[in-house]
């Protein structure tokens, strides 16, 4: 298979053109097929579903020992491009991002998709850093909250936003399943709040990235409980699971650090309750 210059990488793929109006993402090596075909599995049912702006994913291939995806190739700069481009437009953005999600999750899930509590469950057992006991008191926290029925992105944030003429696309599905919106958008709320900076960042760097997370994430959880009608409760009842959940994923040491101190507050918190 040929394919030209890449555009994009990642943790776990790279991006290359492939042809005038389709990109491949390529998988590492050793990346999970399993997880290939569920992005692929998740992508072509958003498409179908019509309401929701994504690409057309054309089909699973192979090449040099790795899977990748064939999509339709969207000509547009990330919502996170545009935050770094104009940091004095985060509120704007931040509003965006929200109704974004907010539509998506109008969606009804399916059971191809999978259960977002189930998958929560299984990650919180296998999360590093966690005594036996903190698991077992994230787990008993999480079996009271409710099920969920909705398509949930599971990964959404600036990055995965592409803007165009057209609009806006809602790219990278690899997450996606079936669940709680309001799991899902205590999930982004960590995204957008937390992360360590490189290091040698300088104290400017800090402070200017500093206001612009803390700006996009209060906005952003105003303008989606005004179009959703939760309550910020519903929201941040999730993100204790969600947290833990996060702890296996491949993120830098300093934020894994973040996200333990942060689950121990929490549970500190909850038994003085």
């Amino acid at each position: 298979m040929e394919y030209n210059r890449r555009v994009g990488a990642g943790r776990t793929a790279e991006v290359f053109e492939h042809g005038d109006k389709t990109i491949v993402k390529l998988y590492l090596e050793d990346f999970s097929p399993a997880a290939v075909e569920q992005e692929y599995r998740v992508s072509s049912y958003v498409y179908n579903q019509g309401s929701v702006r994504t690409p057309r994913p054309a089909g699973l291939i192979e090449a040099e020992g790795r899977r990748g995806i064939v999509f339709q190739q969207i000509h547009g700069r990330s919502l996170l491009g545009q935050i770094s481009g104009q940091p004095w437009r985060v509120s704007v953005y931040a509003k965006q991002l929200a109704a974004l999600h907010y539509q998506l999750h109008q969606l009804e899930g399916s059971p191809e998709l999978g259960q977002h509590k189930e998958q929560l469950h299984s990650q919180i057992v296998a999360a590093p850093m966690l005594t036996m006991e903190e698991k077992t008191a994230v787990l008993e926290h999480l079996q009271r909250l409710p099920e969920g029925g909705r398509l949930c992105h599971g990964d959404f944030h600036p990055d995965n936003v592409l803007i165009d003429a057209d609009g806006a696309w809602i790219i990278d599905w690899m997450n996606g399943i079936s669940g709680n919106p309001a799991a899902d958008a205590a999930r982004s709320v960590l995204l957008f709040s937390m992360g360590a900076m490189p290091p040698g960042s300088s104290f400017t760097a800090r402070v200017v990235t500093g206001f612009i997370r803390q700006k996009l994430t209060k906005v952003y959880i105003r303008e989606y409980l005004r179009l959703s009608g939760r309550s910020y409760a519903e929201i941040n009842a999730w993100v204790l699971p969600v947290a833990a959940a996060r702890l296996i994923e491949g993120v830098p040491a300093a934020e894994k650090e973040q996200l333990a101190k942060e689950i121990r507050r929490r549970l500190r918190s909850r038994r003085k309750s």
